[in-house]
């Protein structure tokens, strides 16, 4: 079963996947880490330290999950970048997931499900997903699209 992960704002779902079929192990305590949460891994920390020399307000937990309100497109070409430079086996296996027979059907069935829960311009691409906004002041987007991820076949976690 696919996992996609999720949290209030939009999540950088490609890359979640690809730390879950990777095993998300971690390497130990970082003590350069900016989190006071879970341990994370040095590829973690370089990541979120690439992010945040380019900007943006992450920790090295949470920089894979996408807050509204902000160019995702950016951030997203941000990541993406970071990753290949600090994280290069992540990066790869991204790319194959997104091209993961189950997972591109796990993306049109949550595009048909959030369609017909009112949301008539969601896309069924993972990318064109990611970078998707809600409309303003929607609290009952993240449950709704959770719900249609779960209905898909993907085990959904929060974070």
């Amino acid at each position: 079963m696919t996992t996609i992960a999720t949290r209030t704002g939009i999540a950088a779902a490609f890359l979640v996947l690809a730390g879950v079929l990777a095993g998300c192990s971690t390497t130990g305590p970082d003590p350069a880490s900016s989190s006071s949460g879970p341990a994370a891994s040095n590829a973690d920390h370089a990541v979120a330290s690439c992010m945040r020399d380019a900007g943006y307000d992450v920790t090295d937990d949470d920089y894979r999950f996408f807050p509204t309100g902000e160019d995702l497109h950016d951030r997203q070409e941000v990541l993406d970048e970071c990753t290949k430079e600090h994280d290069p086996e992540t990066a790869r296996q991204a790319e194959e997931a997104q091209n993961d027979p189950e997972y591109l059907a796990i993306q049109v069935k949550v595009g048909k499900c959030m369609r017909e829960a009112g949301y008539a311009d969601f896309p069924d691409t993972a990318r064109e997903a990611d970078a998707y906004s809600p409309p303003a002041g929607d609290s009952a987007f993240e449950g709704v699209r959770a719900k249609c991820f779960e209905r898909a076949g993907a085990k959904v976690m929060t974070h």
